[in-house]
């Protein structure tokens, strides 16, 4: 699956990671700046736990990798005007786990990017745009992990509509604000095997016995749709100029 920003000359730039997580969209970056000369990956998290492992991993990949520890909304230690472009994935919905956070975190990027800098968001649908049965499969897995947070006292992740995203890019002051619809299909028999950890964690913090045999019921039959149906992620790409 090849990113937006994989059409990039990227020689000299300096990219920013938003949100690298266990690294997924990190390693790829890597992969595709160690073509370019003097090219520099930014890799910011709110959580170092996996900055040590990447770290090793890329000692010996021919590209400058930095990792700073901050969230999408302050960028701690990330200058105004630094950086030629951000790569958002998949994090947005997690920042706005505190609503309207992301809002902040679109105008923070705003600022650190240069004039002319550009802006790569992938996101996931909201839970409702599901239209075929292997897509229900993925809507249904994050409306048992949201209902299970919110049960056990946590905030879900909230998505966005790309025409929603669209325009608060435009209200922070982005330009030429765009975006596609993609699709990816997964037919591995493992793809709930992370959902499944997700909602074990979640389970000993529901507040009695029978919600934990019900969502331990829903999560079984959800798995065995799977197996017969795989799974078809609708996501979209946006892409934003300062």
């Amino acid at each position: 699956m090849q990113m937006d920003i994989e059409r990039e000359d990227l020689a000299g730039k300096i990219v920013l990671e938003v949100g690298s997580g266990r690294g997924d969209a990190t390693r790829r970056l890597v992969e595709l700046l160690s073509r370019y000369a003097d090219a520099t990956l930014v890799v910011t998290d709110i959580s170092d736990a996996h900055f040590q492992k990447l770290r090793d991993e890329f000692r010996a990949k021919n590209v400058r990798v930095e990792f700073v520890r901050t969230g999408a909304c302050e960028l701690a230690g990330v200058a105004d005007n630094s950086i030629d472009r951000i790569v958002c994935n998949y994090t947005l919905c997690a920042v706005n786990t505190n609503e309207g956070a992301a809002v902040l975190a679109l105008r923070k990027f705003w600022d650190v990017l240069k004039p002319g800098g550009r802006l790569f968001i992938e996101e996931e649908f909201p839970i409702n745009e599901a239209v075929i049965p292997a897509q229900e499969i993925w809507a249904i897995k994050w409306r048992v992990l949201k209902s299970a947070t919110v049960l056990a006292g946590g905030f879900p992740f909230a998505e966005f509509f790309p025409d929603t995203l669209s325009a608060l890019c435009r209200l922070v002051g982005f330009e030429n604000v765009e975006w596609t619809n993609h699709a990816e299909r997964i037919s591995d028999p493992n793809a709930l095997d992370f959902f499944q950890r997700r909602l074990n964690a979640l389970l000993p913090k529901l507040p009695n016995d029978d919600l934990r045999a019900g969502f331990r019921r829903m999560a079984t039959d959800l798995q065995e749709q799977a197996r017969q149906l795989g799974m078809e992620i609708p996501y979209y790409r946006l892409t934003a100029l300062k």
